[in-house]
């Protein structure tokens, strides 16, 4: 959604809170759980730039697209820092991930015929530069099943109300957590699931 940076700005100020002790809370969890430093670096950017957006989307339900922008390019950045430092090809993985992801997105986008806004798939291309491009479709998945899990608690505690269900859930939220998930936990859980780990 198009927006002023003024307007995203009045709105971070006017829930600073709640974006602080949310960025702080997920970067202690990022150090604690990162492996190794690339992936620290890839989660703790991914954060700081990630969970203001995350936070206006579920109390707004808008992601905006200056906000995805910033995130793409900080990611692209990263990768560019990141490439220079270890020469693993970082910057050509980072771009593949944000294409794919934003792709998968778009699909579901066009196939479900409003059930999402385009915000959604630019944040998700935006969150993709994060992601290893082999991880990508496991964070597609992980994104929904996270959603969904949410959105049957939230019409299970609307119904034992006796309230109507939720029109929309916001996906900012959920994008955001599945990509935190996959970049510090994803190899684990890919052997987890193939049966390895």
């Amino acid at each position: 959604m198009a927006a002023g940076g003024r307007e995203i700005c009045r709105q971070l100020c006017r829930h600073r809170r709640a974006v602080l002790v949310t960025t702080i809370a997920m970067l202690v969890y990022d150090v604690c759980q990162a492996e190794d430093a690339a992936s620290l670096g890839r989660a703790a950017v991914c954060t700081i730039m990630a969970m203001p957006a995350a936070v206006l989307d579920s109390l707004y339900g808008k992601l905006y697209h200056r906000a995805s922008f910033a995130l793409s390019s900080s990611g692209l950045l990263l990768a560019v820092l990141q490439e220079a430092m270890y020469g693993n090809g970082r910057l050509l993985s980072s771009m593949a991930g944000g294409a794919l992801f934003g792709l998968l997105m778009l699909i579901v986008f066009v196939v479900g015929r409003g059930s999402m806004g385009f915000g959604d798939v630019c944040f998700a291309a935006g969150l993709g530069t994060f992601i290893p491009p082999e991880q990508i479709v496991q964070t597609f998945f992980l994104t929904f099943l996270l959603g969904g899990l949410a959105a049957l608690m939230v019409c299970l505690s609307r119904a034992v109300r006796g309230m109507q269900p939720a029109d929309r859930i916001p996906l900012g939220p959920f994008l955001t957590a599945a990509c935190l998930l996959s970049i510090l936990h994803g190899q684990q859980m890919m052997r987890w699931y193939l049966g390895g780990y």
